[in-house]
């Protein structure tokens, strides 16, 4: 595996970047006995693996309210970190991906609801 990050790195910093977020994902939902496959395939569906993506466009406002990997709000976030007292941050994509495990772990699939539908988890 050091390898693969390490070529990858030397071709392309961003095709690293990415395949560090997927094995962390996937080292994260083992640990707390979630589907690798689907948390995968939910974080491709809501950002196609982009730290930067930005998503539920309100025009009368002009601003994003999902943003990151697992396409957060910030309340929502928020809100389950301090749940799980939780000290990640927001714009953090490793913080995203943490949260979101512990929030699957605890409360299912739904607060991906489109998503999650869409690839059939739902």
């Amino acid at each position: 595996m050091f390898e693969l990050l390490m070529s990858l790195y030397l071709y392309s910093y961003e095709a690293y970047r990415t395949q560090l977020l997927i094995n962390y994902a996937t080292l994260s939902a083992r640990a707390h006995n979630i589907n690798e496959e689907k948390l995968k395939d939910l974080i491709a569906c809501e950002s196609r693996w982009r730290e930067d993506a930005q998503g539920d466009y309100r025009s009368e406002t002009g601003e994003f309210m999902a943003n990151g990997l697992l396409q957060w709000w910030r309340p929502s976030f928020n809100a389950y970190a301090k749940q799980f007292n939780f000290k990640g941050k927001y714009e953090d994509p490793f913080a995203q991906i943490d949260l979101a495990v512990l929030t699957i772990k605890n409360y299912g699939w739904k607060n991906w609801y489109n998503c999650a539908k869409k690839i059939k988890i739902l």
